[in-house]
């Protein structure tokens, strides 16, 4: 047996930032594929049912993806029923995304979805060690951020 260090000894914060968040997408994937959607696709909707309709750019830059990532996901959810796509009508070039009724329909499920995961991922927490959480979370994000 090697007495190498270990990636987990070398970076004790990010193995645990790592495996908290696999654990965290594993469960927020199960619990949206209940209900007809995949990752990210919540968040895209999200968007779009608290801004409204805009431009593909403007959706891509919003959410801070790619454009062509962007239109995976407008294909799927279009396919779906979810999202409606049309041509701006002084610009036929560009794409303009707005939520559809049958979203409309699925909000209360992906809120309902996203209260059952913010409970399990903070039930053994106190309120103090919650608002540290978001705190030290912001500051990771922060850190790692290219902006």
């Amino acid at each position: 047996m090697h007495s190498e260090p270990s990636i987990q000894t070398r970076g004790e914060v990010s193995w645990a930032l790592a495996r908290a968040a696999k654990l965290h997408r594993q469960r927020v994937d199960e619990l949206l594929n209940k209900i007809g959607l995949h990752v990210g696709q919540e968040m895209l909707l999200n968007v779009l049912w608290t801004e409204g309709e805009m431009t593909q750019t403007e959706l891509a830059n919003r959410l801070k993806i790619q454009p062509a990532t962007l239109t995976v996901a407008l294909g799927r959810l279009e396919k779906s029923g979810f999202i409606v796509r049309s041509r701006d009508p002084n610009d036929h070039r560009v794409s303009r995304v707005q939520p559809s009724s049958k979203s409309d329909d699925l909000q209360n499920d992906v809120m309902l979805a996203w209260s059952r995961l913010e409970y399990e991922s903070i039930k053994s927490l106190s309120e103090p060690e919650q608002a540290m959480l978001v705190i030290l979370l912001n500051k990771v994000s922060e850190s790692l951020s290219n902006d």
